[in-house]
């Protein structure tokens, strides 16, 4: 477990050049985060799957916060290899596990969420790990609402050809 994977970053032309990159990459929904937080409407922080949130960043935030854990990425593990849940589970006043594309709305919702509660969990996974995911927040007693695809399937399987 380390806390190197927690990044603040604190400067203006940051946040517009990870808005930017996020566009480019079609993460609609982070935009939305990142545009929120450029705003100073909230604070966000993503640890990298082996890393800590320091709780000095938790307790510090002079803002509502989204914590987002992405658990989506096609090496999906569920809460269990994610160092960051335990503390962050006992911090969140709510959760959102979003098993489904990204989608504008949702972070949205997540958004008014962190303005409502202050600490707020976004969890972005697969739908193999969602009740995983599900049954780590009950065990927890965090408020969840789970969104799963219309299809099923998050995300859509990748392609041999994809693979390379």
């Amino acid at each position: 477990m380390s806390a190197e994977g927690c990044v603040q970053i604190t400067r203006r032309e940051h946040v517009d050049q990870m808005i930017a990159r996020a566009a480019d990459a079609g993460a609609v929904g982070y935009v939305e985060l990142l545009r929120a937080a450029r705003r100073g409407e909230i604070n966000v922080v993503q640890p990298a799957r082996d890393a800590v949130v320091p709780l000095r960043l938790l307790k510090q935030t002079m803002r509502p916060l989204v914590a987002v854990l992405g658990d989506d990425d096609y090496t999906s593990t569920g809460p269990t290899a994610w160092p960051a849940t335990r503390r962050l589970f006992r911090w969140a006043r709510g959760a959102v596990i979003h098993a489904t594309g990204a989608d504008v709305p949702t972070y949205r919702m997540a958004i008014s969420m962190a303005l409502a509660y202050w600490r707020f969990l976004l969890i972005e996974t697969d739908t193999a790990h969602m009740r995983e995911w599900g049954e780590a927040l009950l065990a927890q007693k965090v408020p969840f609402v789970c969104l799963e695809p219309p299809d099923g399937v998050h995300p859509i399987p990748l392609s041999r050809g994809q693979l390379q």
